[in-house]
């Protein structure tokens, strides 16, 4: 609310509010007459700062100031005040000290005190002064000083009793002035002279509303005394302007309000009010609203017993054009602004008016109601909100009057639904809010006859009105009643699946929390209730909390259900019912425990790092209280206490076995934090490894610290350094892992070496250092210097031959584990051993060596291609070996050196060095910074190289990779030298910056060094370099070199250098640019320049020669885009922007006001040129870099909708662009025309856009009467008439048919201008077209198009064919668009034999159709029918994957449920259409030119009546190969004929279960493998019985074994979707044991997760087999194993890239578990 009420204030001074912001923190400048004044105190002041500094001054002066000038001091403090900023520091502690409480703080000697009298005088002599000096300067001061004079001088009245007081006594001198400067304000925005800019005309609105409402404030508190005032000429001067301004259109609707009360105000003042009443209760213009409103407030209570009736005729009036405007936004704001204001003031209007005309309130009150009742659905937020409360106030007034016929009117319009549902709700919310419940549900018994049943749980303003009436019923009614009527209506709609059960869930939770323990008690029994609803309402009421463990008891098995259940959201409130509770020192129970093992058990490997995080923080919660349990059994031992104990231990070993290999990311994820967690809990107690009786899994350990994710590998380092007894690694397979060109391998080397060095007793040695060991951490140093001795030979290899040393010694292994290793030490302590000073010197000389000698690489113009000589020997070997696996010295010896290869070393070896330079810098001692001498790790030699190293990086290098690590390693030298208390070293930023800047700017003194830098690659380094110089120095609470850097380069930009020079110089500005503005540090602070950097983007676009600087301005553009607009999200299904890539041009234009007046001059300019023509002379290079300019301000300009404030307080209107645009509209370029017409649809209002409609109709009919007549001298502007086309559409789908007649006139005008234009020109007519298939999309409702309108539509669809498909040819343009046409044609004559023959004969006949057409129309109306069947042979997911077009959905929807039908059947049964398919589906197999195409006829052809399949065939295609784009007709045609046959043959087994498994690879799209597991469901449910019941002799193992592992590889798929399909096969076809007990009862078997379905899945299979012999079951045992323990497999699942859900161990074992299972029966049945 603060910064809100600033910037309210920033606009009243007529001020930016960054600016503002910015002015309140700056030094408050000494009046002008105090200047030279030689006072003690104005010197202290004058010698002040910082803001602060002057609040104290300013305090002291006041209190303790006592020299003999005292009396001075409350003039200075006075004229101080008024000319400080509003809100400022300064100006808010002067307030204060000007007041009684200041006064009464006084501890002066009493001759030096102040008194209230003086303090008064010396305000009212400065606001005096203040008066005269705006009117004894000639020429008159300026605008800008008069209106901070007023807004000044209006701030008194605003919480200041004593400014009030003072300016009470000057209203004489300021009233008049108010006057002569608002008749200066309206001259200037009247005289057309002036040509003044948009932003300049709203600054002058903004005055000119100061004015009004200061003058206004003065005639309504102090009206007797301006009666005193000898010149009263000044209201008749006021009233002038104010009516002028009041009637203003384009005066915003805020100043306009303002206006008319002061033309009320005057009124009164001058006398004439009751003929000013009367005047305004008679008819006027629309354009009189705004005093017609204003007479309304400005009526007094008392003033209702002569002027009721007037007031009611102004309200009527009012109300009459709310409605005829309806869609006027900015006016229904402004109505129900006022209105509701005017509603409050009618409480004691009835008291005053006589009996005789009590009838007159009623009636005001009806007319504000039937306003509301129009309103209070309105899309706009405010018009709504203040609409329901307009309505709220009315009733409450119709209540105290007894006036209950208003109650009547809502009743009766819920009951009649004479509006819409929602607004019917809102209604009736509010008048149970004033009312009550019982009165509403006795007058609207359709409440729960029909609205509740039906629409609760599916309406917002239905739930809303329902919660309401809900907890008002419970303070009135009985619980049972309550209960009944409420409760029970909750219980009956939670059982609809229609419903959204979150909400009815949240609704349940509300009416628990009225009555927590009466419903509990019934909500709980409730078998038929979800336990998502009951978790909830007991998770919702605190009152149940301390029942928890009560509850468990009866509801366990739920909760364990739900813990491995499907649903995500019942899974996690289970688990919160379980670990939460109102006392965490509450110790678990037994039930909670093993709740909890189960959960961690089989949600471990849950892929959703969403869930994940939510279920690990509460997982800790469960934690905390078994850390209280821990300690108690430190204690006390209790059996409760031990109970916790041991599962801690169960949980440990849960956790332990979860680390097996091939974990999934998830798994480890989890466990190893909770692993952490619980090892970190028995620390904190004193618990022993030895009393756990555990062991830790270091083996599962150290697997993990070749994990491919850094924080799985840091989790697994910490433990094993806390808890090993003694390091396993060995340093051989160490340096083998550091050598390595994998960098994996390098990372997993780093954390075993770590790893080596924290361990007690290491199993092998690492050779002694030749220095000699060291006092602190003597085995991390000798592994530095074993790794340091490697890099000296790697370095020397290096410099003979770079391309050996890549591959033999690449040297980033063994910098990143030293870089690695000093990160565990502290630095601090090193610097005191010679022996790690000795050390750190050398590893920075060989940093800089090994810097040196990849420079050459990184700083090729060509990185990626670079290859300097190497005596290498040429090979054939593929490099892909070299990076999927480890290799020895030996095998890389022949392994040819690559480009990428010598890439790889060269820029991780260079990050490598920037880290390790960087962090040495940020976190060792530094010699500059040190007392003592010695007691430093860098010296000021060493720190310079460093300097100048990172400075050379980043100038020259060009490998991204490369300059981004040494920006980071930059960044961290750049932090520690800003803040160095070295003075050198903190100068330093400040010098490279100077120096960047000049090389930039391209000085001459620099213009060797800049030649170093990169023209290409978006500068390369410089932006990285800048933005770390300037990023850190906000620490330091400055932004001092932002501001440099920021205008200096805008400069540059804006300068236009001509020459090579100043293109390269502006190229590097706008690509450093780029990266300030793209910087999240930077936030908000480079708001204020953003206004200018989008202007330099445009320019450039524009002005640029060079496609470099072109190239370098779009990348500014863009990145200024996604700052001011946010990331762009996923567009609409109808391509428009998400909601939150946009943004009002109100709020637009108030942050960025500069741009508003650069926009309207550039698209005035344009609209001017392409009117006049005078591009025409100009060269095609020059025309499209215009357009390109054009089209990046449109790109902008479409993210820009209109605020429903647009024209209530700024001029800044997106309205004024139309103009331009619709004369851009006609533009050379198509995308320009396109955009323009789309902005121009977004910009304008409804009235706007049917003004525009109606404008073009006539143009395009006077065009078709020249064209009728053969005028030879036309020349048809084709760009002209397609934009025009262009701009209709999208007003038309903007207007819809809200003017029916207005369509029907354009249907007519297009379809008589058709045939002319076809001959002309195609594009224009495929324009056409378009707009008329618009129009007659939406004509759904019957009685729209008479029968001459079609014939005249129809005759457009009688033109030669094959001359549209010609003409179309010629230009490139598909002739889509006719037949579209043409299926509406056929649709609006609602002829249902026509539509069904043009469908289904017509579309037919090669001639008559696109095959594209018609074969995707044929196929989505079948894929409806078919899905609309009971046993659906397709899903909604077959629809989304064929993707069909926007015109064929929206043709589908437009046809009656009856046309769908039966359109359906004859497409069905037709043998035209099956003739037309076959002979497409032959063609297609010869040569097909379209793979979409041939997809979709082979689905097609499957869902005919008589499609010609066989079964045969199609098994015989499932071996063969074959488009993926003919797999969901292959799918299709299998599960048809499956699911007709009632036994699948034996032979056709095996060939679909491989093309299944085939289909279920995870490399397969999600789509396939779903329908892989619908065809696993359609072979489970009607024909594996049948397999499974042949006998043990006749039971084919193999068969069973590979759909057993299909339906396991299902079960374990990548996508969640996939997995519960799996799911619901398995216990929807009883193949588990809970799914066959629950089909002998006839319930349904619940869903529950695929980790622990999996076993009883793979027990069920085994036992249904009914085999008697071992070798059967390892056969088939062999079989289900096969696809998870092949090398494919192991390469597949084990990297996680395709499938990072399938854990193939955690499979494996449950097979084996389940082998042994079978096993051990065998044997006890053979034993018996």
């Amino acid at each position: 609310m603060n910064d809100l009420n600033l910037r309210v204030a920033a606009l009243k001074l007529c001020a930016h509010p960054k600016r503002f912001a910015e002015l309140r923190d700056a030094l408050v400048p000494l009046p002008n007459t105090w200047i030279t004044a030689p006072h003690d105190f104005v010197r202290q002041f004058a010698a002040a700062g910082s803001s602060a500094e002057q609040v104290q001054v300013v305090k002291d002066v006041f209190y303790e100031y006592q020299q003999q000038d005292h009396e001075k001091v409350p003039r200075f403090l006075a004229d101080l005040l008024l000319a400080s900023p509003l809100k400022h520091a300064v100006r808010n502690q002067l307030t204060k000290l000007f007041s009684d409480n200041a006064l009464a703080k006084q501890n002066a000697t009493p001759h030096h005190r102040h008194s209230r009298e003086l303090l008064l005088e010396a305000l009212q002599q400065s606001l005096g002064e203040m008066a005269s000096s705006l009117a004894v300067i000639t020429p008159p001061v300026s605008h800008e000083r008069t209106n901070d004079v007023f807004a000044s001088a209006n701030a008194c009245l605003q919480n200041f009793p004593f400014g009030r007081e003072a300016l009470g006594t000057q209203v004489h001198l300021f009233a008049p002035l108010l006057t002569t400067a608002l008749e200066r304000y309206w001259t200037d925005i009247c005289d057309p002279s002036l040509e003044l800019s948009p932003t300049r005309r709203n600054e002058l609105y903004l005055y000119v509303q100061n004015a009004l409402r200061f003058l206004v404030s003065l005639l309504a508190e102090w009206s007797d005394q301006l009666h005193l005032t000898e010149d009263q000429r000044f209201s008749d001067t006021a009233n002038v302007v104010a009516q002028k301004v009041a009637r203003h259109e384009d005066t915003p609707w805020d100043v306009r309000s303002i206006a008319g009360l002061l033309i009320g105000h005057l009124a009164r003042f001058s006398g004439t009010f009751q003929t000013y009443v009367e005047d305004c209760s008679r008819p006027q213009a629309e354009q009189d609203v705004p005093v017609q409103t204003a007479a309304l407030l400005v009526l007094r209570p008392a003033d209702y017993a002569k002027n009721a009736a007037q007031a009611l005729a102004i309200l009527k009036t009012i109300v009459a054009v709310g409605e005829q405007k309806s869609t006027v936004t900015n006016l229904l704001v402004f109505l129900s602004k006022h209105l509701f204001i005017y509603s409050k003031s009618l409480a004691e209007m009835h008291v005053h008016l006589p009996d005789d005309q009590k009838l007159v309130y009623e009636q005001i009150l009806a007319q504000l109601q039937i306003f509301a009742l129009q309103n209070i659905s309105n899309d706009t937020d405010s018009v709504r909100h203040m609409s329901s409360a307009l309505l709220h106030q009315v009733l409450q007034h119709a209540r105290a009057a007894g006036q209950e016929e208003l109650f009547q009117v809502v009743y009766r319009q819920f009951e009649d639904r004479a509006t819409s549902l929602n607004a019917s709700c809102m209604a009736l919310e509010q008048l149970v809010a004033v009312a009550g419940v019982s009165q509403s549900i006795e007058n609207c018994p359709s409440l729960f006859g029909v609205i509740f049943p039906r629409h609760l749980g599916c309406e917002d303003g239905v739930d809303a009105l329902f919660k309401v009436m809900m907890v008002s019923a419970h303070k009135t009614e009985p619980f049972a009643e309550w209960q009944s009527r409420w409760f029970g209506q909750l219980l009956a709609a939670i059982h609809v699946p229609e419903k959204r059960r979150p909400v009815i869930e949240d609704l349940i939770a509300q009416a628990v929390q009225l009555e927590p323990t009466r419903l509990a008690q019934l909500l709980l029994p409730d078998d038929r209730l979800p336990l998502s609803c009951k978790l909830a309402a007991i998770l919702g009421v605190r009152q149940l909390s301390v029942k928890r463990q009560l509850l468990l008891q009866s509801m366990k098995e739920e909760v364990e259900r739900a813990l491995i259940g499907l649903d995500d959201h019942t899974r996690l409130l289970a688990l919160r019912f379980l670990v939460e509770t109102p006392r965490p020192s509450e110790l678990l129970n037994a039930d909670q425990m093993s709740a909890i093992e189960l959960y961690v058990r089989h949600n471990a490997n849950n892929p959703s790092a969403h869930l994940r995080q939510i279920g690990y923080g509460l997982l800790q919660k469960a934690l905390k209280r078994v850390h209280f349990g821990l300690v108690e059994y430190r204690k006390s031992r209790s059996p409760a206490s031990q109970e916790v104990f041991q599962f801690l231990i169960r949980l440990i070993r849960i956790l332990s076995e979860n680390l097996f290999p091939s974990a999934n990311y998830g798994r480890r994820w989890l466990s190893l934090r909770l692993l952490r967690d619980c090892l970190e809990l028995t620390t904190m107690v004193g618990i022993t490894f030895s009393e756990l009786g555990i062991e830790l899994p270091t083996k599962a350990l150290m697997a993990c610290l070749g994990d491919s994710y850094e924080h799985n590998k840091v989790l697994a380092a910490q433990l094993l350094e806390t808890f090993q007894s003694h390091s396993l690694f060995k340093p051989n397979e160490m340096i083998q892992l550091l050598l390595s060109l994998r960098p994996s391998d390098s990372a997993t080397g780093a954390f075993q070496l770590q790893v080596y060095c924290k361990g007690n007793i290491a199993e092998s040695a690492l050779p002694m250092p030749t220095h000699g060991d060291t006092n602190h951490e003597p085995l991390t140093f000798r592994a530095l210097q074993w790794c340091l001795q490697h890099l000296r030979e790697g370095l020397c290899l290096a410099q003979l031959d770079l391309g050996e040393a890549a591959k033999l010694n690449p040297l980033y292994g063994l910098l990143f584990a030293s870089r690695h290793l000093l990160q565990q030490l502290k630095l601090k302590k090193l610097a005191q051993e010679p022996g790690w000073r000795q050390y750190i010197e050398e590893l920075v000389t060989i940093c800089l060596a090994v810097s040196s000698v990849v420079l050459p690489v990184v700083s090729s113009a060509s990185p990626e291609g670079h290859l300097p000589e190497t005596c290498d020997q040429e090979t054939d070997q593929p490099l892909t070996n070299v990076l999927d696996r480890q290799m020895t010295r030996e095998e890389l010896q022949q392994v040819r050196t690559t480009p990428q290869m010598i890439l790889l070393c060269a820029w991780r070896s260079s990050k490598e060095v920037c880290l390790i330079l960087g962090e040495l810098v940020q976190r060792a001692p530094l010699e500059e910074e040190q007392q003592r001498q010695g007691d430093f790790l860098l010296s000021c030699a060493q720190l310079e190289a460093i300097g100048e190293h990172f400075l050379q990086l980043l100038a020259e290098t060009k490998h991204r990779g490369a300059f981004e690590q040494a920006y980071v390693g930059f960044t961290m030298l750049c932090r520690r030298f800003w803040h160095s208390e070295s003075l050198r070293l903190n100068q330093l930023p400040g010098q490279w910056v100077n120096e960047a800047m000049a090389m930039v700017s391209g000085q001459e003194e620099w213009a060797g060094k800049g030649a170093r830098l990169c023209a290409t690659r978006r500068s390369a380094g410089m932006p990285f370099m800048l933005q770390a110089l300037v990023c850190t120095e906000l620490k330091l609470g400055t932004h001092a070199t932002l501001y440099r850097c920021m205008h200096h380069l805008l400069e540059v930009c804006e300068r236009r250098t001509a020459g090579a020079a100043g293109i390269t110089a502006r190229s590097h500005a706008l690509n450093i640019m780029r990266a300030l503005f793209r910087s999240s540090e930077l936030a908000e602070l480079v708001t204020e320049f953003m206004a200018r950097g989008i202007q330099c983007a445009l320019d450039g676009l524009l002005l640029a020669e060079e496609w470099a600087e072109r190239n370098s301005a779009t990348l500014l553009l863009a990145a200024l885009i996604v700052r001011v607009f946010g990331v762009e999200r996923a567009r609409l299904e109808t391509g428009e922007l998400h909601v939150r890539n946009r943004m009002t041009g109100r709020i637009f234009f108030t942050r960025y006001p500069q741009l508003f007046d650069y926009f309207h001059a550039a698209l005035q300019r344009e609209s001017e040129q392409m009117d006049s023509g005078a591009r025409g002379g100009e060269n095609a290079s020059g025309k499209r870099r215009q357009a390109v300019q054009l089209e990046a301000m449109l790109l902008m300009l479409s993210r820009l909708y209109p605020s429903s404030l647009e024209g209530a307080e700024s001029t800044l209107n997106l309205s004024e662009f139309v103009p331009f645009l619709i004369g851009i509209c006609h533009s050379h370029d198509l995308m320009t025309r396109e955009l323009a017409a789309q902005v121009v649809a977004n910009f304008v209002t409804h009235e706007q856009a049917l003004a525009e409609i109606r404008r073009i109709v006539i143009e395009l009919k006077a065009l078709q009467l020249r064209l009728q007549r053969q005028d030879e001298a036309l020349k048809l502007n084709t760009n002209l008439l397609h934009g025009q086309l262009l701009l209709l559409l999208h007003l038309h789908r903007l207007v819809r048919w809200t003017r029916p007649s207005l369509v029907r006139m354009q249907l007519h005008t297009l379809a008589a201008l058709a045939t002319p234009l076809l001959q002309r020109d195609a594009c224009a007519f495929g324009a056409l077209v378009e707009v008329m298939v618009a129009a007659m999309e939406d004509a759904v409702e019957p009685g729209l198009l008479d029968f001459q309108l079609l014939e005249q539509i129809g005759a457009v669809y009688l033109l030669d064919h094959k001359e549209v498909h010609r003409r179309c040819q010629q230009l490139g343009i598909s002739k889509r668009f006719y037949q579209i046409f043409g299926l509406h044609l056929h649709r609006l004559r609602r002829i249902s034999q026509g539509i069904v023959l043009h469908i289904v004969e017509d579309l037919a006949e090669p001639m008559w159709a696109l095959d594209e057409l018609r074969v995707e129309l044929w196929l989505y109306i079948l894929l409806q029918r078919s899905l609309s069947k009971q046993h659906s042979l397709v899903s909604e997911q077959d629809i989304e994957h064929f993707d069909f077009s926007r015109d064929i959905r929206r043709y589908y929807e437009t046809l009656s449920q009856e046309q769908r039908q039966e359109i359906a059947r004859e497409l069905y049964e037709s043998p035209a259409v099956r003739s037309s398919v076959l002979q497409m589906l032959k063609s297609s197999r010869i040569s097909c030119w379209s793979l979409q195409l041939a997809g979709r006829l082979a689905a097609l052809q499957p869902l005919l009546r008589d499609p010609e399949l066989d079964l045969n065939q199609l098994v015989q295609r499932c071996s063969e190969e074959h488009s993926v784009h003919q797999e969901a007709g292959l799918l299709l045609g299998l599960r048809r004929l499956i699911g007709e046959s009632k036994t699948l043959e034996r032979k056709h087994w095996l060939p679909v279960l491989k093309y299944a498994q085939r289909l279920v690879h995870p490399g397969q799209p999600v789509y396939l493998r779903h329908q892989a597991a619908e065809l696993c469901d359609l072979l489970a449910r009607h024909h594996l019985r049948h397999q499974l019941g042949a006998g043990n002799s006749n039971v084919s193992i193999e068969l069973v074994g590979r759909f057993v592992a299909l339906v396991l590889l299902l079960l374990h798929d990548d996508a969640e979707w996939v997995r519960h399909r799996a799911v619901q096969l398995v216990c929807g076809a009883g193949l588990s044991s809970g799914a066959a007990r629950e089909s002998v009862h006839g319930a349904r078997s619940p869903l529950i997760l695929p980790s622990a379905l999996t076993q009883d899945f793979l027990d069920t299979m085994i036992d249904e087999l009914s085999v008697d012999d071992v070798q059967v079951v390892q056969r088939l045992v062999d079989i289900i194993s096969e696809p998870f323990i092949s090398a494919e497999a192991k390469e597949l699942f084990d990297k996680q890239e395709n499938n990072h859900y399938c854990e193939r161990n955690h499979v494996l074992v449950g097979l084996w578990d389940a082998h042994a299972r079978a096993r051990r029966a065998l044997h006890e049945v053979s034993n018996k």
